[in-house]
């Protein structure tokens, strides 16, 4: 009986301390938390798309008829958006390090839309318009002024799309033909020794690309004021750079393009227009510097902008194929009123992140 005793005892002890001939159960892998893939963050672009040289066309041949002025702002319901906005094409959006996306096509107005554009803090897209199958149908009745036949090419617009937030709005694209200034540069250098057709100005086999750029006086709401800007002269660091003016078509001097665009014969213009030809091949960035020549000495207190020359900073063009448009808005002069003590503080500034301008371009 006393061995029996000893024996469970023994048996009780090694269950108790783990020394048992059996291997025990290892407990099951601890898996390690998942990690995931956190979904791309998206946004939603959205604007019209419009012919600049339309645009302008209409303003002032309407400016012309001593009508109500209306201002050449790129505004909802504004007559010179509607003679000029186009129809049936498709912006796409690219960027670098960026995948790119496409709109539908747009509406009579010009109206745009893309989503599942890819957010970034960093990097910018530009937006390119690309013409419709077809010939463009410019909404024609009521028009100021009746537009000729053109082919019209991708065209893109350098102004950075900075997305950052949910929904990008009012940004604009822009898509110019063979009837302007594409037509008045090619007959001036025809003119000069080298036939040119405006087909051969977007062709990368023959140039490094064309930027036209249109200079304003400040905008007064954002950067949709596209007011003409006079006595303007321009120079650049590489390639050729042309003025072109404009005059109701058959009044204009040799070379006029049938929208009604010629190059003037010196460095400036009526109008603030201008085009960059690059030379093929080229691939540093081009440096083109604008500069006010206009010197005014009374100041007007109904003047917002000030006394000229208003100051326009410099431009830095990286070369691309095809043609390209850019706005640029010289700054102001006049100063703002002090700020009056006794006025009570307004209320806090808007949320202006709809307008995805990135810091340096505001």
């Amino acid at each position: 009986m006393m061995a029996r005793h000893l024996t469970i005892a023994f048996m009780v002890a090694a269950a108790l301390s783990g020394c048992s001939d059996v291997e025990p159960i290892p407990p099951p892998p601890v898996q390690p938390p998942s990690t995931g893939v956190l979904p791309e963050r998206q946004s939603t672009v959205s604007g019209v798309l419009y012919d600049p040289e339309a645009f302008f066309v209409q303003f002032v041949t309407y400016s012309a008829m001593g009508e109500e002025p209306i201002p050449p702002g790129l505004f909802p319901k504004s007559p010179f958006l509607l003679y000029s906005a186009i129809p049936d094409a498709q912006v796409r959006l690219a960027g670098a390090g960026l995948p790119s996306v496409s709109s539908g096509v747009s509406s009579f107005e010009g109206a745009w839309l893309t989503t599942g554009v890819t957010m970034s803090d960093s990097a910018p897209y530009l937006a390119e318009a690309l013409p419709p199958d077809g010939p463009v149908a410019f909404f024609p009745e009521g028009a100021f002024f009746p537009l000729p036949p053109a082919k019209h090419y991708a065209t893109t617009s350098i102004r950075p799309i900075q997305v950052q937030v949910n929904d990008c709005r009012s940004q604009a694209a822009v898509m110019v033909g063979s009837t302007g200034a594409l037509d008045a540069v090619a007959r001036h250098l025809t003119s000069t020794g080298t036939p040119t057709t405006p087909d051969d100005l977007v062709d990368p086999a023959k140039t490094g690309g064309v930027v036209l750029f249109w200079v304003h006086p400040g905008s007064l709401f954002f950067d949709f004021m596209y007011e003409p800007m006079d006595s303007v002269v321009g120079e650049t660091s590489a390639g050729t750079l042309l003025a072109v003016d404009w005059a109701p078509p058959g009044e204009g001097p040799p070379g006029q393009s049938p929208l009604g665009f010629f190059v003037t014969p010196g460095s400036g213009g009526s109008i603030g227009y201008y085009a960059l030809v690059l030379p093929r091949g080229l691939t540093t960035p081009v440096k083109v510097t604008f500069k006010d020549t206009l010197i005014t000495t009374v100041p007007d207190p109904m003047d917002p902008y000030g006394l000229r020359p208003w100051p326009i900073a410099p431009i830095t063009v990286q070369p691309h194929a095809g043609v390209s448009v850019q706005r640029v808005f010289a700054g102001f002069t006049k100063e703002p009123p002090p700020p009056d003590p006794l006025e009570p503080p307004g209320m806090p500034p808007e949320d202006e992140g709809w307008r995805c301008v990135p810091p340096e371009h505001e």
